[in-house]
């Protein structure tokens, strides 16, 4: 009895140990101090090339507020990449529309797996990067993901000492449990270490994560496809249980923030939730809109593409309508309809589409190494900091 209550117990030890070897990372743009100056910057491992943003704080997250996101392929896309193209996209995106509302997942996630990159020996040779896999980390950031294993630590300030008698570094930690929140030194399972180094001469500095054992699968959150995560031949085959967990953080309904509606957001009181640009505009409503409110995370985005004319031409501008749930002075949920207008702001018929997302085709030229570069992103410049809302003290910054 005594030997079976040992091993019962160290069963229970190492199934919390797994449950709690998770951890996010989440995007926005670069980070202020109280002051207003941008901190995170190339001299301490930020803004280098190709970053989108930054790790934020707990609380600092940046999220879409509405439950459809809409995606398309402009005529460059269409002529490069073709139908079979277009088609891997789908396929990403259908991983991230079968996902269930982040609600109804297990408290530990333990139904997503901690690695899901597979590997195609004849791509490799050819060095091809799968467009499938690109997209679907190219989402998790428009998600507001960053990439977990690059930000368990961080550069946080770099001071040389008189005389040149060495450098301080100060380091913190950007990546969270999704169980507990608590800041953590594993993603999928895995516990990384650092070195601080400066690879590119004087002017850059970087705590450089590894993992503690060598032998560990390592880089595998899909929201880290940019860094070490996905090479030549690689390809994810669904999202890890980390990725899974930094978005039941963003979206779950008790992650309530006060936010502001999309910009172009405008009253609307039809039923359908999809009509053409320009029906139906005399039932839009004269009441004003509730912009400014405690909104509750909408529990689940779902990615829809728009079309384009005769498959191979511009896209087609359409009307989203849909209900904003807010909470009201007393705590009660409300709800309002409104509806986007998904037109091109460059195209003065409105006949032209624009989807939050637009994938593009172009030649990227040669990035600062000299090297092309796979892919480029817009970065985070433009999304909404609601810092103001969210606190009264004068040091809120980000979020």
């Amino acid at each position: 009895m005594l030997r079976f209550f040992q091993t019962a117990f160290l069963c229970l030890l190492l199934t919390v140990g797994l449950n709690s070897a998770s951890g996010f990372s989440l995007l926005g743009p670069f980070a202020q101090d109280f002051s207003g100056s941008v901190w995170q910057v190339p001299r301490i491992g930020y803004a280098l090339g190709g970053d989108l943003g930054g790790p934020m704080n707990l609380g600092e997250e940046y999220r879409w507020n509405i439950k459809t996101v809409t995606y398309g392929f402009d005529s460059t896309f269409i002529a490069y990449f073709g139908q079979r193209g277009i088609d891997e996209v789908d396929k990403a995106v259908k991983i991230l529309n079968s996902l269930p509302p982040v609600s109804r997942m297990s408290a530990d996630l333990h139904e997503f797996p901690t690695d899901t990159r597979r590997y195609n020996q004849q791509a490799a040779a050819l060095n091809l990067i799968d467009l499938r896999s690109a997209a679907l980390g190219i989402l998790l950031e428009e998600m507001g993901l960053a990439a977990p294993e690059r930000y368990v630590w961080c550069l946080r300030s770099r001071v040389v000492l008189p005389n040149n008698a060495g450098t301080n570094y100060s380091v913190i930690m950007r990546n969270f449990d999704p169980v507990t929140t608590e800041p953590t030194r594993y993603v999928n399972g895995t516990l990384y270490t650092y070195t601080v180094v400066e690879p590119a001469g004087p002017d850059i500095s970087d705590a450089i994560e590894t993992p503690v054992d060598p032998l560990a699968p390592s880089f595998t959150a899909v929201a880290g496809y940019s860094e070490l995560g996905l090479i030549y031949g690689q390809y994810y085959n669904g999202l890890t249980r980390d990725d899974v967990g930094g978005l039941r953080y963003l979206y779950r309904k008790k992650n309530i923030n006060p936010e502001n509606l999309l910009p172009d957001t405008v009253p609307g009181a039809r039923n359908s939730p999809w009509t053409p640009v320009g029906s139906g505009t005399n039932a839009v409503s004269t009441n004003l809109l509730v912009n400014t409110a405690l909104r509750p995370g909408v529990e689940k985005i779902v990615f829809k593409k728009m079309k384009n004319w005769a498959k191979i031409g511009p896209i087609i501008a359409k009307t989203n309508h849909y209900t904003d749930v807010y909470l009201d002075g007393r705590g009660r949920l409300r709800k309002q309809k409104t509806q986007r207008a998904l037109v091109d702001p460059a195209d003065p018929s409105g006949a032209t589409g624009m989807p939050d997302i637009l994938f593009s085709a172009a030649d990227l030229g040669i990035n600062a190494a000299g090297y092309l570069p796979l892919y480029l992103r817009t970065d985070t410049t433009s999304w909404e900091n609601n810092a103001g809302l969210n606190t009264q003290s004068p040091f809120g910054a980000a979020g």
